[in-house]
């Protein structure tokens, strides 16, 4: 979400990022379950606490039980939400990012071992789940070597649109 975004912005932001996992094309309708992933293409870090808020926010707008959220939900609450609290949100930059890695590597190999780096992920901080934990490894780690070359690595969460 970049700095100073209007009402109009978000919803637009909110809305490409949903339209990309629409449930079925034209539906307008998303799967909760993959709220997070949607929240977080828009470029914001919510944490899990906050995600939870969010589902809660987009469960009670439904008149009936359904898994499937409709855009025009998504884009009401979830843009006045990243619009409410956008300076807890904002990723961190390449640099605290590389700092971050470069203390997990007191050997200064330039990579992280897979494993360790996907156990770190589910065990520390605000742990991910193990879903979670794959799909980031499979995004980061080189499937031939097992490591996760983070330089690279911190480029691409870093960047999001954005100047490093």
């Amino acid at each position: 979400m970049p700095a100073g975004a209007t009402q109009d912005e978000a919803c637009r932001i909110a809305r490409e990022a949903f339209l990309v996992f629409e449930h079925k094309e034209g539906s307008r309708m998303a799967d909760e379950k993959d709220i997070p992933t949607i929240v977080r293409s828009m470029g914001i870090n919510p944490t899990g606490v906050q995600i939870e808020k969010l589902r809660e926010q987009l469960r009670s707008a439904q008149p009936e039980e359904t898994t499937l959220i409709p855009l025009d939900s998504f884009e009401q609450v979830v843009s006045a939400f990243a619009l409410s609290n956008k300076n807890e949100l904002i990723r961190d930059d390449y640099h605290k990012l590389m700092r971050a890695f470069k203390a997990l590597d007191p050997e200064k190999k330039g990579y992280i071992d897979a494993d360790t780096f996907g156990s770190l992920l589910s065990s520390r901080g605000e742990a991910l789940s193990s879903a979670e934990t794959s799909t980031m490894l499979s995004c980061a780690s080189e499937a031939a070597t097992g490591r996760v070359y983070y330089e690279d690595y911190a480029y691409k969460l870093a960047i999001n649109g954005r100047k490093v």
